[in-house]
């Protein structure tokens, strides 16, 4: 799927421009960084300047370089106080940079745990370091803010310095993703960490355990090169899951609600940006800033597969 080309004079990215900018490198992917718009050109392309990421281990030298229109949206709005709850999609303020997540649990001393679907970790955060999610699409922001909006940078009350340095943060591991066993036969869902996949789910079933926490697994639409067979390959349980229970949606999707949709056989998390005649829909995947049109047999309620069970998110993203 490629990026949906748009205008880049757009008022909100002109040069001088504050931005939040979408990391494209590995292990960062997906992840959220302040800077500001240096150049905007009439391509679909911005060259941009980090707040808090630096060329030099010094920091001395911002780093500057050249990102893709669907990289950067406006600074996310935030409120000045929120009370959040059990499984709302959150962004936590984590190595200098916001991640995607969900709140797994309240606990008692005040503090919260989100786990990242793309590092597969639970990771505490207090409240101060958590915002509501939210989606840039179309010129919006999906949920809009009610009440005061608080656009403070979180920066301005840490001083945590350069970007690419060992998170000190304690990880909580996720004992239950090791702890899962998977028999011969069973049918499972496969994610992969290959540039242009992240989001997706690959239908598989396990032919055999091999070695400490992986599998064999043959793909279902996937075949080999020379198309003698579908595809096998071995992969870490981290990203394997079953498959989530089957939820019947008797009514419509609803705007901004949270699904996976079934495209060229695999299935791509997204949001329903525009509900169309029923029983059509236009889902919007954020890893590309495309939009497509589903059928609604095409699409499912999303689910994560966090400690060894289904959670579903929050409407915390629906109107």
């Amino acid at each position: 799927m490629a990026p949906k080309s748009k205008s880049n004079q757009d008022p909100n990215f002109k040069p001088g421009s504050k931005v939040e900018i979408m990391s494209d490198e590995a292990g960062f992917r997906g992840s959220f960084y302040i800077g500001t718009v240096v150049k905007a050109t009439r391509t679909p392309e911005f060259t941009v300047r980090y707040e808090k990421l630096f060329e030099d281990e010094e920091g001395t030298k911002p780093l500057q370089e050249t990102v893709n229109e669907f990289q950067i949206r406006p600074i996310a709005p935030r409120e000045k106080k929120r009370e959040f709850k059990f499984s709302e999609e959150v962004d936590a303020f984590h190595n200098d940079g916001w991640w995607e997540g969900v709140i797994t649990e309240v606990n008692e001393n005040g503090k919260f745990a989100v786990f990242f679907r793309s590092t597969k970790e639970q990771i505490e955060f207090v409240e101060e370091d958590l915002r509501l999610h939210r989606e840039w699409v179309n010129g919006e922001w999906k949920p809009p803010l009610d009440g005061e909006e608080e656009k403070g940078e979180i920066e301005e009350v840490k001083e945590k310095g350069n970007k690419k340095v060992p998170n000190t943060t304690p990880v909580k591991p996720i004992e239950s993703l090791k702890d899962v066993k998977f028999s011969k036969g069973m049918l499972v869902e496969v994610s992969s960490d290959e540039d242009g996949f992240k989001g997706a789910w690959f239908a598989a079933s396990i032919v055999e355990p091999v070695g400490k926490d992986k599998y064999l697994v043959e793909y279902k639409s996937l075949r080999t090169e020379d198309d003698s067979g579908f595809l096998r390959e071995e992969v870490n349980t981290m990203h394997i899951r079953p498959p989530p229970p089957q939820t019947v949606v008797v009514d419509h999707f609803k705007k901004l609600e949270e699904v996976d949709a079934l495209y060229n056989d695999v299935w791509w998390v997204g949001v329903v940006s525009k509900v169309n005649t029923f029983p059509k829909y236009v889902v919007y995947f954020k890893d590309n800033g495309e939009e497509l049109e589903f059928k609604h047999s095409d699409l499912r309620p999303h689910q994560d597969w966090i400690n060894g069970k289904w959670v579903a998110p929050s409407h915390a993203l629906k109107l």
